[in-house]
Parts: structure tokens; C-alpha cells; sequence
């Protein structure tokens, strides 16, 4: 079982993980509006939407931890 103190130092990692993903995608897609048409736009592209599956998953993560720990709580 985690502690208050454990739990609360994941999610706030997986919390700044996913403002970090956010950042991302708002540069790419900054960028992507930037250059117009070019060659590179299909990969800033690709980059940008692996970003958004990077935030999804670590916000799937967080809802995870979320459930598991108001379990714990619950049981004890």
C-alpha cells in the first residue's frame, strides 16, 4: 500500500509529465502553423500527435493511480 506521501509524489511527477506533453504539442503545432507548406510538415505532424498519445496515456495512468489509491483509502 502507498503512502499519502508516496502517492501525492507520483501523481505529481505523472501530473508535470503531462503539462510537459502539453508544452510540447503547443510548439509543434506552433510550429506547424509557422512553416506553412513544407517538407518537414508531415513529420511535425506525426510528432505532435505522438505527444497527444503520450499525454493520453499518462492521464490514463493518473486516473488509474486515482482509482487504486481512493481504494485503499477506502478499505483502510
Amino acid at each position: 500500500m502507498q503512502t499519502v506521501e508516496e502517492f501525492s509524489s507520483v501523481t505529481q511527477m505523472i501530473e508535470r509529465l503531462i503539462e510537459r506533453e502539453n508544452e510540447s504539442v503547443a510548439l509543434y503545432e506552433r510550429t506547424i502553423r509557422q512553416i506553412g507548406d513544407s517538407l518537414i510538415k508531415p513529420l511535425l505532424i506525426s510528432i505532435a500527435q505522438e505527444k497527444r498519445e503520450h499525454r493520453r496515456l499518462l492521464e490514463h495512468e493518473l486516473e488509474e493511480l486515482n482509482e487504486q489509491f481512493e481504494i485503499e483509502e477506502a478499505i483502510v
